[in-house]
């Protein structure tokens, strides 16, 4: 029997990351697993503002309590409509998380997969074949093959598979 329990889902804020991120709201609370969602910083890039910081603050709190949303170092919200989202669902009941993390994302969304004992990753992709997945790579391709953990890619199309009940 399959028992999941930890979800680890990365978000770049596309709309392709939105659709996994949605399919990974609606996969925790139908088995009852904790999502960590995590935002990977690529080295030496400089962290883009949200348009409007979220009107919430994001506070840290021991594990004993509700899981903590996790600004970056330098104090950054979440942008607006994710922090709006993850706050209802939290709201609705949904055990997550949210952290920034710094490095290759291939390599850091494994690393935080393994190091958190995560049971599956859900991640979008873009579906990007031919020259243009040559010249941009993958990350979820490179996730994929790097982690032992279990990976479920959300295509672009799904939107239309995904439902709320």
């Amino acid at each position: 029997m399959i028992h999941l329990t930890r979800i680890l889902c990365p978000t770049d804020y596309s709309p392709t990351s939105d659709n996994a991120v949605r399919y990974a709201v609606e996969f925790a609370r139908k088995v009852g697993a904790h999502v960590r969602f995590v935002h990977i910083l690529s080295p030496g890039a400089v962290p883009e503002k949200p348009a409007a910081a979220s009107e919430e603050p994001a506070v840290s709190v021991s594990p004993a309590t509700a899981p903590a949303i996790q600004p970056d170092e330098d104090g950054d919200a979440l942008p607006d409509n994710f922090s709006r989202v993850l706050m209802a669902e939290k709201k609705k009941g949904l055990n997550a998380d949210f952290r920034v993390l710094k490095g290759e994302a291939p390599k850091v969304i494994a690393e935080q997969a393994s190091s958190w004992g995560a049971d599956l990753i859900i991640m979008g992709s873009h579906g990007r074949t031919g020259l243009q997945r040559i010249m941009m790579g993958s990350v979820a391709e490179e996730v994929f093959r790097c982690s032992d953990i279990p990976v479920l890619l959300v295509k672009e199309q799904a939107a239309a598979k995904i439902t709320v009940e």
